[in-house]
């Protein structure tokens, strides 16, 4: 079964998370931020990393860097509240260190599913660099 690191800091879409992750097959392990994630990724042999791009002590820009330097192999996915519109810095950022996507609150479950199942398979057949497009879905990508 597939281990999921899903790191956010709003406590219901980390509930939700687990719950939709959990009934699609996977194994989640959470954080609240980004302070553990060195030691949790040292640790825990995970398949994918899910993280928020805002947080308080840290954005998804840190938490793709940490990936990179702990365990290059995992796909990191960016899920993002931000309403800011037009070109995101951080989304931006996070794409050309290597994220495999960057998809939008709330979510299209489908095709957030797909992009995560497509990145893990990539990363097993070592793929680290390649990029899980999202299905030409419409609403929830950046």
């Amino acid at each position: 079964m597939p281990r999921i690191l899903v790191i956010d800091d709003d406590k219901d879409f980390r509930h939700y998370m687990v719950t939709l992750l959990e009934r699609a097959g996977y194994e989640v392990l959470t954080l609240q931020d980004s302070g553990r994630a060195k030691v949790m990724l040292a640790a825990e042999s995970v398949d994918a990393v899910v993280t928020d791009l805002y947080m308080p002590n840290a954005d998804g820009i840190e938490i793709v860097d940490v990936v990179r330097e702990s365990a290059p192999m995992v796909p990191v996915i960016g899920v993002s509240g931000s309403s800011r519109g037009g070109r995101d810095p951080c989304i931006e950022a996070m794409k050309a260190l290597g994220a495999k996507a960057v998809l939008t609150k709330s979510l299209n479950v489908d095709a957030f599913l797909t992009v995560l199942r497509d990145a893990i398979q990539a990363a097993r057949q070592g793929h680290p660099t390649s990029r899980a497009e999202p299905p030409n879905s419409g609403r929830g990508f950046q």
